[in-house]
């Protein structure tokens, strides 16, 4: 049964080391790329998606975001903020909304991260809301197996790109880590759609040793238990930036000119 969306957790608390020294002054999150605000693009991404209730998690350092968006009325749409410490990890703001959640699904979005959809046809985010009723599904992009950037999560084997115009998907069971050997791997394009499993997975995996919780050994967890992920891949003709550095950041600049 297809279950409606209606909530979104937006991970806004990382500190932006690797763009310092701006960083200490302005959020990575709210650079502008095209006149708008990263996180603004984002917004409006949720809000073509259907999704009317948000959940910022920032740090004490950016208070720059509420006073910017406020309580979204202005996007007829209802934002709450929560504070969550630095250096948590990418876990960490979803065990922080749990209560916010009230047992429903979610979509969780990392802020830095800016996806423009294809000219035609459903836009990521909404493929990835309307697919069903997974509990855990997870948007992706393709990527050469040799050429995966540093800083990605990244999830199974591949299929070389499709060229066909409609959306493709494939499940990953308990064979995620199978990737050896793959030309083409999925890894994470910092979209989600989770259940209300993933509280008790990510209390049951314990923090990396530097201190901080993952969400993708909670879901790698709740998959080697039996369970199924479901991968949406971005379109050939869609983009995805995730600005956490100035290469990407330069490269969203030129390439989404207004």
């Amino acid at each position: 049964m297809t279950r409606t969306i209606s909530r979104a957790v937006v991970a806004v608390g990382g500190a932006g080391t690797k763009m310092a020294p701006i960083t200490r002054v302005i959020p990575k999150e709210m650079l502008p790329v095209a006149r708008t605000p990263i996180l603004e693009h984002l917004v409006h991404e949720l809000r073509a998606a259907r999704i009317s209730d948000v959940l910022f998690v920032i740090s004490s350092r950016k208070s720059q975001i509420p006073a910017y968006f406020g309580s979204g009325a202005a996007y007829e749409m209802d934002f709450s903020y929560r504070v969550q410490d630095d250096g948590a990890g990418p876990g960490a703001p979803v065990l922080d909304a749990e209560t916010w959640t009230q047992g429903q699904p979610i979509v969780l979005a990392f802020g830095d991260n800016l996806i423009r959809p294809a000219a035609v046809g459903a836009a990521p985010l909404r493929r990835l809301t309307i697919g069903g009723s997974a509990e855990c599904s997870v948007l992706t992009q393709l990527f050469p197996a040799d050429s995966v950037p540093p800083h990605e999560t990244l999830l199974g084997a591949a299929s070389p790109p499709s060229t066909s115009p409609g959306p493709y998907e494939v499940a990953f069971g308990r064979d995620l880590l199978e990737h050896a050997g793959a030309r083409w791997v999925h890894v994470c394009a910092a979209r989600w759609i989770l259940g209300p499993f993933i509280f008790a997975a990510l209390r049951d995996c314990p923090p990396r040793p530097n201190g901080e919780l993952y969400l993708i050994d909670a879901v790698r967890y709740w998959i080697s238990t039996g369970n199924e992920l479901r991968a949406v891949p971005l379109l050939p003709t869609e983009l995805r930036f995730n600005c956490d550095n100035w290469e990407t950041y330069a490269d969203a600049v030129a390439t989404l000119r207004a």
